[in-house]
């Protein structure tokens, strides 16, 4: 989809707040426009021997418009930096809504690095671009006004004003392709290098003592010298539009006060009306700075509105529709297979979990634990069969259905910076403080929690950094229990934690009224299980208990 899509919904979404802007911003470019002229009429008919009145006028005049224009500069800069700040935020939001919509094949086109920059770089350069638009549209007004003006002073200047014309022209038609083409580069540079320092941030640690610290360290300078390479290529290319633009209108003012130099010493045009030339060419001048910077910033949006667009447009490979699932039922799956890259199709054996049974899936790595109870949660839609819930197939359910009635707690959970609490609720502020202690009791963390300093107050550091596996592991299981949801699917959650503390959070499970289909390593697990399905086992082995 082409960027302007992006953009115009920028536009649609900021127009009132813009349109304020563009108002003031007609108000601030009549005031530069009248100034040069008080300017010349104080000259030519302020300044008489004997007489102060028409100076004293004329200078009240220019302090009116000086105090108009100030007002309308700040109405223009305001009502701009409001509406992209709002429209920004909103982009934000969306590219929040697609991204967490989205499949693991979907997520996977994109690293997460680049997926920052977008998010962050890219949605800047639409902020900054939506605050400059109507600075742009009313300086572009502007800057044809003056030649205008100019062009009602003196035929010869005239023709001197108008002739900077076609060489703005050609200046503003050679540099925007190379300006955005470098662009575009300078934005996957930066991209590759926030993937890089993603991975030296959060890698380290893992490789560190495997002589890996080097290799990422190496990859970061490498991927920081190509933002450095492409960040001066593109700064050539700037610097070369914002010197060139408007080199025309000053070279204009040079011949200009020349040729009208030359008029005044033979009569033909009035000292004042030279001095509001010259003004009105530099104020062409700077409007051809600011205005090549303006378009320089449209580049920049149109690059990253391309960027934003191709995470809006990826659609997921999950359908949505619109069926509820039921209250309660079954949760089973019938023939389901998938697909592996350079390796025979995963079969995974039918299965049926009663509603509040407690089911233990195990068997050796790469069977298909954790696959499993991804393709029951609808994290991955499986290549044959289907997966059903109360008769139901999951993929004819609202995917928010399916979220809201299947919880899954992941072998590796992370936590967001943030305190404990916080973690726990993710947002939910109607979860009480009770609610709250009795899911961390059932997952066995309570009386740590309650032990610390700040209690539920304790802050957990970036992705859990301050808690160990296995306080991480059962803070996951909290929040999950948290949820609320009819099915609860764990992944190995007592992995690392102790045989004792196992116990407790088994008791605690057997305690819910829920489906729980909990993929494991554990003996304990089994044990406390009603049935166990062995994935190692061909079609499956379901063994009964008690």
């Amino acid at each position: 989809m082409s960027p302007s899509v992006l953009l115009r919904w920028a536009l649609r979404d900021s127009a009132r707040g813009v349109t304020a802007s563009w108002i003031g911003g007609l108000g601030y470019q009549a005031g530069l426009i009248l100034l040069p002229w008080c300017l010349g009429r104080a000259l030519d008919e302020g300044i008489t021997p004997g007489d102060r009145s028409p100076l004293l006028s004329w200078a009240a005049a220019t302090l009116a418009v000086s105090v108009a224009l100030t007002g309308a500069e700040f109405a223009m800069r305001w009502w701009a930096t409001l509406a992209g700040v709002r429209t920004g935020n909103r982009l934000l939001l969306r590219l929040s809504e697609r991204v967490l919509g989205w499949d693991a094949v979907t997520a996977h086109r994109f690293s997460a690095g680049d997926l920052v920059t977008r998010g962050t770089r890219d949605v800047e350069q639409i902020t900054i671009w939506i605050s400059t638009v109507p600075s742009l549209a009313s300086g572009v007004l502007g800057l044809f006004t003056v030649l205008v003006v100019v062009a009602t002073l003196d035929p010869m200047l005239a023709v001197v004003g108008l002739g900077t014309v076609p060489l703005l022209i050609a200046v503003n038609l050679w540099y925007p392709r190379r300006y955005e083409a470098a662009n575009a580069a300078l934005s996957a540079a930066h991209g590759a290098r926030a993937d890089a320092v993603e991975d030296l941030l959060s890698a380290s640690t893992a490789v560190r003592g495997l002589g890996g610290e080097q290799v990422l360290v190496e990859r970061h300078h490498e991927a920081s010298a190509t933002v450095h390479d492409r960040t001066l290529a593109l700064a050539r290319i700037a610097a070369g539009w914002a010197a060139n633009a408007p080199f025309v209108p000053w070279l204009a003012t040079a011949a200009g006060l020349a040729f009208g130099g030359l008029a005044v010493l033979d009569g033909r045009f009035s000292v004042g009306g030279l001095v509001s030339f010259a003004s009105w060419m530099t104020l062409l001048g700077r409007q051809v700075m600011m205005l090549t910077f303006r378009f320089g910033q449209l580049g920049d949006a149109w690059t990253a509105a391309g960027r934003i667009e191709a995470v809006l447009s990826a659609e997921s490979e999950m359908s949505d529709k619109a069926t509820s699932l039921l209250p309660a039922g079954a949760l089973a799956t019938d023939g389901v297979s998938v697909e592996l890259p350079d390796r025979e199709p995963l079969r995974l054996p039918d299965l049926s979990v009663g509603p509040g049974e407690f089911v233990a899936v195990v068997g050796p790595v790469g069977t298909g634990k954790t696959t499993l109870l991804r393709l029951l949660a609808r994290l991955a839609d499986p290549s044959t069969g289907a997966i059903r819930y109360g008769g139901t197939d999951l993929r004819d359910a609202a995917i928010a259905d399916v979220r809201d009635t299947i919880t899954i707690v992941g072998q590796r959970p992370l936590l967001l910076s943030g305190t404990i609490a916080e973690n726990l609720r993710l947002g939910r502020t109607e979860l009480t403080d009770g609610q709250l202690r009795e899911a961390c009791r059932i997952a066995g963390i309570l009386e740590h929690i309650e032990s610390l300093p700040e209690g539920f107050a304790t802050e957990v550091g970036e992705r859990g950094s301050t808690v160990s596996g296995g306080q991480l592991q059962r803070l996951a299981l909290a929040r999950g229990l948290l949820r609320g949801a009819r099915v609860l699917l764990l992944d190995d959650v007592t992995s690392a934690v102790d045989a004792r503390t196992e116990q407790r959070i088994l008791d605690g499970l057997r305690e819910l009224d829920v489906t729980i289909v909990f993929a494991t390593s554990r003996t304990a697990v089994r044990d406390r299980a009603d049935r166990v399905v062995d994935l190692g086992v061909h079609d499956g082995e379901l063994v009964s208990h008690g």
